[in-house]
């Protein structure tokens, strides 16, 4: 058992680098994984926004019923001047890119976990311990979603 006095001259128990190597990669793994998958969802909800506004647009303005020289005037300086397409496009990115964002991080919180035992572990047991569950974890999770072990593949049944 270690000495936990804050004496000087009682050595410190050192941690093996190997855990903190491995919780390091795993989380920054992760975070890449999480953002990359946050832009696909961000650029997806992007494209449908886009779609949806100019859909609504150019039928907002077709006015079948009131054809005059005065309505296709402002009808044609209303349709370049179109001042809510961005701010539309804006914030569907932004709502794709959180939502994306907060379904992928459910799926690394095992990982993040494990990882930050065996980062802040205080003794070399408890992390070498954190290392092989996150060693786990990412083998479960390599399994199941590289691979496809464990997936259904009944929907259309």
């Amino acid at each position: 058992m270690a000495n936990v006095n804050n004496n000087p001259g009682v050595p410190k128990v050192k941690t093996p680098i190997l855990p903190k190597v491995a919780g390091a990669l795993a989380i920054a793994s992760g975070l890449h994984d999480i953002h990359k998958t946050a832009m696909i969802n961000s650029k997806n909800a992007l494209a449908k926004a886009s779609s949806n506004h100019t859909i609504s647009h150019s039928i907002r303005y077709q006015k079948a019923d009131r054809v005059s020289f005065r309505d296709t005037q402002r009808k044609n300086w209303l349709s370049p001047a179109n001042i809510t397409a961005p701010f539309v496009e804006m914030g569907a990115s932004v709502a794709g890119y959180i939502t994306g964002a907060a379904k992928s991080a459910i799926r690394y919180i095992p990982s993040f976990v494990c990882a930050t035992i065996a980062i802040v572990a205080k003794t070399p047991k408890i992390a070498n311990i954190a290392t092989v569950l996150l060693g786990c974890v990412e083998a479960f999770d390599f399994a199941r979603h590289s691979l496809g072990i464990g997936q259904r593949d009944d929907y259309l049944e």
